[in-house]
């Protein structure tokens, strides 16, 4: 509850006196009618809030011995017992319970699942708690994209407004994996009716997008889902509806990063991909005149290397850098996806001439009491015999991949800033387990990780990467609330520099880093000097 003071100055003949008047904002307070099947009436301050309160069970995939699925019965038999709120559903698989519980501006429900079954594993488990009617449209449904969030890597939360209030849907599972949310309006266009989903596994008609949520419940084992419904006036932030949950998941997860150096730092692209240049076909500096087949044209090839990292040492200078990643120090011979090959351990293999000097290359950069760094990417190069295609494979064991990366760049160069590419699930563009970041991390505690894609545990472990010219402006208030500390890399290169400059001056002054390309002097540089106070 939000208190505000008004004080009022009260004069009297002799003395003046002070009166402090406490004014209290209106509490939201939650009252549940139960009924059979569920939830009668949901009044929030004597508004009502269902449209439908009975609790469904819409999906059940069991999984046999062997592998194969099936579906499990839908149809339950309700019991309610009114003295513990808890209703008891029954079905041939086994049996789901759902205790109501409330306070203040809350409505808590844990859903608790029993497997009955001597052989089968619950797979997955779709339910519906209930249909909410909002008083007002919701604001934040755009007619299309669903309201769901889940808990990997993040706090599985959805807020919502409708004018006169404020939502937050909440999983209070936060080491247990668990999808909830609003998949669609029931009244488009007018979106005020949402039926709230709860679900593990995947559900065939909401996005391919999204996770598989592997939660299953083994023979005769039981899992309890803990989800809330938070309510609170139109202009309550995350923080207020959703901060305890916040604070949890910083507890469970606590912040690791040991970097205090928030300078900018550069990047530097050595190749241009998949050009076919008969005598340079690493793409090296963008040139078709390059050429490392012969004794000459590689010394020229070493000439231009060195002075690009004079010149880049001189940019770093006059940025106030703490130092540059090199993100093609293997070329890029190959076309996209496969451009960034990740993986310094194969510089001799596929760049020889890059080989011979790269040692210098990156000491020149060392020596200027700057920081050199390079990209790795969590999948396994498989190159063909004739060199003329490659492919990167998910590796078994991404982190040990990573480390073993990271291990090599750090013993030859001592590489500390590290650009993690395509960190993306193989079956889905989502982030792949914040945990392989998290053994990372603990096998080189003084390294600086930028992921290319992150979820909210992510900044635990590392410094994830934004660009601005997609719209990256910084790190997320949700992330600030949950890690005060954590901080966002993000590249400038070909951005909106003038457009965002008082949000990307906050977000410096909040900790966040700024990249900017530095193998030459870059005129949108100067920028950057200003958003830095350089």
């Amino acid at each position: 509850m939000k208190k505000t003071w008004v004080m009022f100055a009260v004069a009297g003949a002799a003395v003046a006196a002070a009166l402090i008047i406490k004014v209290v904002q209106p509490q939201y307070d939650v009252a549940v009618v139960l009924q059979e099947s569920g939830i009668k009436s949901l009044k929030v301050n004597k508004l009502e809030f269902i449209d439908n309160g009975e609790f469904k069970v819409n999906q059940v995939v069991l999984k046999k011995p062997g592998g194969e699925t099936q579906p499990g019965s839908t149809n339950g038999t309700p019991v309610m017992d009114q003295a513990q709120k808890e209703l008891t559903e029954t079905f041939p698989w086994g049996q789901v319970k759902v205790r109501y519980q409330t306070l203040r501006n809350r409505l808590s429900l844990t859903i608790t699942t029993t497997n009955s079954s001597e052989t089968d594993t619950i797979q997955g488990l779709l339910f519906t708690p209930m249909i909410l009617r909002f008083p007002d449209k919701v604001v934040e449904y755009d007619g299309s994209v669903p309201l769901l969030m889940h808990n990997i890597g993040d706090v599985a939360q959805v807020r919502v407004s409708y004018g006169t209030g404020s939502l937050a849907i909440v999983s209070e599972d936060i080491d247990k994996q668990l999808m909830i949310g609003f998949p669609w309006a029931l009244d488009r266009p007018k979106n005020t009716v949402f039926p709230l989903s709860v679900h593990t596994d995947r559900v065939n008609n909401y996005p391919d997008s999204y996770p598989t949520i592997t939660r299953p419940i083994p023979p005769k084992g039981t899992d309890e889902f803990h989800i809330s419904l938070r309510f609170g006036r139109t202009d309550a932030s995350e923080n207020d509806l959703v901060g305890d949950v916040y604070r949890q998941f910083a507890q469970t997860f606590p912040f690791r990063v040991k970097w205090q150096d928030r300078r900018p730092i550069g990047a530097i692209f050595l190749a241009t991909a998949s050009q076919s240049w008969a005598t340079n076909p690493e793409g090296w500096f963008g040139d078709s005149h390059v050429n490392v087949t012969t004794p000459a044209g590689r010394a020229e090839f070493k000439q231009r290397l060195m002075t690009l990292a004079d010149t880049a040492v001189s940019v770093m200078k006059s940025m106030n850098a703490q130092g540059a990643i090199t993100w093609d120090i293997e070329g890029q011979q190959f076309a996209h996806a496969i451009s960034y090959i990740g993986d310094p351990r194969v510089v001799a293999e596929l760049a020889p001439e890059m080989d011979e000097i790269a040692d210098e290359y990156f000491a020149r950069i060392r020596n200027a009491g700057l920081r050199v760094g390079v990209a790795v990417r969590p999948q396994q190069l498989t190159v063909s015999s004739d060199k003329k295609s490659a492919t990167q494979t998910p590796a078994a064991d991404p982190a040990q991949l990573l480390i073993d990366k990271i291990g090599y760049a750090r013993k030859r160069w001592n590489a500390t800033l590290i650009y993690v590419d395509s960190n993306a699930n193989s079956t889905n563009s989502n982030p792949m387990d914040s945990a392989v970041l998290q053994k990372v991390l603990d096998a080189f505690p003084d390294i600086l990780l930028i992921p290319e894609h992150s979820t909210m545990r992510y900044y635990a472990y590392s410094a994830p990467y934004k660009e601005l010219r997609k719209g990256g402006l910084g790190t997320d208030d949700g992330v600030r609330a949950v890690y005060p500390e954590a901080f966002s890399v993000i590249y400038t290169a070909d951005g909106p520099l003038d457009l965002y400059q008082k949000r990307l001056t906050n977000s410096v002054k909040q900790g966040d880093v700024l990249m900017y390309r530095t193998w030459f002097p870059d005129p949108q540089n100067e920028k950057v000097k200003a958003l830095i106070g350089h």
